[in-house]
């Protein structure tokens, strides 16, 4: 068995383990109030969006509670840059966050190359960001893919360290929300200038965020945490 399957095979045990857990425990969590990503705004900074509605089988194969898919452009006539974000309010086996590592080949695009890499999005202030960046392809068409996932405060790329969150926030919080936030663009001149566009509509974008997808609980519940991009409640990120 290769290290990928296998940590794939432990990723899901971990993920069921925690779902089964807080389906045991009956009772949800609350979750803090927020905005609907239905409501995401069509004008950051000097983007201005258009919404792009998912198709009827697109959204039956997500099954999420909310989801904002916006086309942005800063110049009329510049390639686009594809703002898509989906949250659920309790994640369940039948009901989860599909990743793009598994979601991109199955629709066709061809990821060229994969790497993590961290991003100051919020602030020099602030920690760096871990970010998943794929380079994709389809026919003629190449695109940078960042990605990460924000789930009850933690900020993070590794999709297995997420496992572990949900069963720790399951089995103290009752929670098991959480989104995938996702941007993508045209590769239309270089890598390098595509990503400098990206990660400066991301200093636009990550102020916002916060309002939309919800964090901890309490102060209190991050003290059991050990990730690094974790919020406090009521930060943005």
């Amino acid at each position: 068995m290769s290290p990928r399957l296998r940590n794939m095979l432990l990723s899901s045990a971990l993920m069921l383990a925690g779902l089964a857990g807080l389906s045991r425990l009956g009772a949800e969590g609350t979750i803090p109030s927020h905005l609907a990503l239905s409501a995401f705004p069509d004008r950051i900074g000097d983007w201005t969006g258009v919404r792009i509605p998912l198709d009827k089988k697109t959204r039956s194969l997500l099954n999420a509670d909310g989801y904002a898919s916006v086309l942005y452009t800063e110049h009329p006539g510049e390639p686009g840059l594809l703002f898509f974000s989906i949250f659920y309010t309790r994640q369940t086996a039948e009901k989860n966050i599909h990743s793009p590592a598994n979601c991109l080949p199955s629709s066709g695009w061809a990821v060229l190359s994969h790497k993590v890499i961290s991003l100051p999005i919020n602030g020099e202030s602030l920690p760096p960001v871990d970010v998943n960046y794929d380079v994709i392809q389809k026919g003629l068409d190449k695109q940078l893919v960042l990605y990460w996932y924000q789930e009850r405060g933690h900020v993070f790329a590794d999709e297995y360290r997420g496992r572990i969150y949900l069963i720790e926030d399951a089995l103290l919080l009752h929670r098991s929300d959480g989104a995938l936030v996702r941007i993508s663009m045209p590769v239309a001149a270089s890598l390098g200038q595509t990503l400098r566009t990206e990660v400066r509509f991301l200093k636009g974008l990550s102020p916002l965020l916060g309002k939309y997808i919800p964090g901890p609980s309490l102060p209190a519940d991050v003290a059991f945490r050990s990730g690094q991009n974790v919020l406090a409640a009521g930060d943005q990120p």
